[in-house]
């Protein structure tokens, strides 16, 4: 497997932290240019208290939304944070994750912050690409369904647009996002906001991160999605920035992916063979 010296040559990298180690971590690299905060991993004063500490390392700080939205959530809402970025203040950036989110962006024709349409947005045809167009997309990820055939049409069709393209080079992927707490049902609510884990019929453990502040969880795959070594095929889609998404990583195993260790276990996803 390769290293990040073959990736970061490409484009601007970005992370996103759910942890306030990892922020530590990342801060010590000067090549990343982009740092996602995730809404619902942190409370508001961690939010505001990590912005400035990436603001003042001269990277730009970035909003990760919440995968579930309700009406009885507490705290700022999405909208409440595109509302102060319209100023000019807060956050410059923000990773738009459900359709509600894109309809909140209708309300600010006139912004000034920037944004990036996730891969939890269903672009798998061009028949949903151009509604993403038509409701103000600029910035769009790659969808993780993808085969590298089917990235570079993706590709082409964004150029065609002018649309910039986000590709994930790294991360374990969402297997579900459930409203039903997995250690609510187990133990009782612990309001832990931590990772706690499920056994996969090959009994492999599957990190399930509880996002206790808005009450949902999350199941990823126990194998890291890595692009790392496959840097000829990832320059040929011509994203113009790459992202690693670090979800129960500690700040040793970040660092050690960025120094160039070589990963144990990991999947290329769907990048060779596709879904189908």
């Amino acid at each position: 497997m390769g290293s990040i010296d073959g990736i970061k040559e490409l484009g601007e990298i970005r992370v996103s932290i759910e942890r306030g180690e990892q922020l530590k971590a990342v801060l010590q690299f000067p090549f990343i240019k982009g740092i996602y905060l995730d809404e619902g991993a942190f409370s508001e004063e961690e939010l505001l208290k990590y912005r400035g500490e990436i603001q003042n390392s001269g990277k730009w700080a970035g909003l990760r939304f919440r995968r579930i939205q309700r009406r009885e959530d507490r705290g700022r809402s999405p909208k409440d944070w595109m509302e102060e970025a319209k100023n000019e203040e807060g956050f410059r950036h923000f990773l738009l994750r459900t359709l509600d989110q894109v309809a909140i962006l209708q309300d600010f024709p006139d912004r000034k912050f920037s944004t990036c349409f996730d891969y939890t947005l269903y672009s798998y045809n061009q028949a949903a690409m151009d509604v993403w167009e038509s409701l103000g997309a600029k910035e769009m990820c790659f969808p993780i369904e993808f085969r590298f055939q089917e990235d570079m049409a993706f590709s082409e069709w964004a150029r065609s647009r002018g649309i910039s393209t986000e590709l994930l080079c790294y991360g374990h992927l969402p297997m579900m996002v459930s409203a039903n707490c997995i250690e609510k049902t187990r133990n009782g609510c612990t309001r832990g906001n931590n990772v706690v884990s499920l056994q996969d019929r090959q009994n492999k453990s599957m990190p399930v991160r509880l996002y206790c502040k808005y009450c949902y969880n999350q199941i990823y795959n126990s194998d890291v999605l890595s692009l790392l070594g496959l840097e000829k095929e990832v320059e040929r889609l011509g994203a113009s920035s790459f992202r690693f998404d670090f979800t129960v990583e500690s700040e040793k195993e970040i660092l050690e992916l960025f120094q160039g260790r070589p990963l144990k276990q990991f999947t290329r996803g769907h990048f060779h063979k596709g879904i189908e």
